[in-house]
């Protein structure tokens, strides 16, 4: 019973945890470090007569011990909005962001359970970011909250804190190497992430998309990540260190990002202090942010 018990527990307490799963760009927070000058200015200014349609994709496939027991967890989600320049704001830019569809599926030896998120579509809301992509306030996101099956309430502000990629904050050409360093610091009522990133990164160029040149960045990621969640009444405890890539595709005239891909892999362990239980856990993660039609 008890193992039953504790797998429903875990079972349950992922779907909580899959929003804290997002990753700070090149840099949110701290200055570039070793960028030479000269180059590219990349920043972000989206047009103010056009929306652009972004869907995020993620997958995790999480592996778990306990007790000897493989336990094998699958879970899907999916974002799709509209982004457009709600003009100014001082320095930054405000961006008017209406949802589309939001949804998420889970597949794990408890079943299957999830699916669309009807509670936020069609909301519409204004977010403040800097040209480099720093987020500046999500006031207005925070107050659109929904309710996923299994997880409880959740905000918008938890899925758009890192939507937009940071960007170097000085010109860049080609072959530029610089490192980036952030910390993902964020608390709600039933959730603490802490979250050190280490990013190398290195401008490859101009790539052309669908007639539009992109400047391509790419980044190898590391770092630890400490959250703590509650579930049923019980404290949860996930730990480990993580390694990752990430490529950012950004539109340089026009500037907005088209894509960004970043596929990471955590190595550690979760802890239930109210049943003693400590075991380990890997989760493999990929999520695609682009550009559609």
């Amino acid at each position: 019973m008890k193992h039953q018990f504790v797998n429903k527990l875990v079972f349950t307490t992922l779907v909580l945890i899959i929003s804290g799963f997002c990753f700070p760009g090149f840099s949110q927070k701290k200055s570039d470090k070793s960028l030479p000058p000269g180059g590219v200015k990349l920043e972000y200014n989206y047009p103010a007569d056009k929306s652009f349609k972004y869907v995020n994709d993620s997958k995790i496939v999480q592996t778990m011990d306990i007790n000897g027991e493989s336990m094998l967890v699958n879970v899907s989600t999916f974002l799709g909005c509209n982004v457009k320049s709600a003009g100014q704001q001082g320095n930054n830019l405000k961006l008017e962001i209406k949802i589309d569809s939001m949804a998420q599926f889970v597949d794990s030896p408890q079943g299957a359970s999830g699916g669309s998120v009807n509670d936020v579509k069609g909301k519409t809301f204004n977010i403040i970011i800097s040209p480099a992509g720093k987020t500046e306030d999500l006031t207005e996101a925070s107050k659109i909250v929904y309710n996923i099956e299994g997880s409880g309430e959740g905000a918008m502000n938890q899925e758009f804190m890192n939507f937009f990629p940071a960007l170097p904050k000085v010109p860049v050409k080609t072959g530029d190497t610089w490192i980036s360093n952030d910390t993902i610091d964020f608390k709600t009522q039933t959730m603490s992430l802490w979250m050190p990133v280490g990013a190398n990164c290195k401008y490859e160029g101009i790539e052309k998309i669908d007639g539009i040149d992109c400047a391509k960045i790419s980044a190898t990621l590391s770092g630890d990540r400490k959250m703590k969640t509650q579930s049923q009444g019980m404290e949860i405890n996930t730990e480990g260190t993580f390694t990752g890539t990430q490529v950012l595709l950004f539109a340089v005239k026009e500037g907005y990002f088209v894509k960004d891909s970043i596929m990471t892999k955590m190595t550690g362990t979760i802890d239930i202090p109210d049943q003693n239980m400590t075991f380990p856990v890997v989760m493999d993660i990929t999520a695609v942010n682009k550009i559609v039609k």
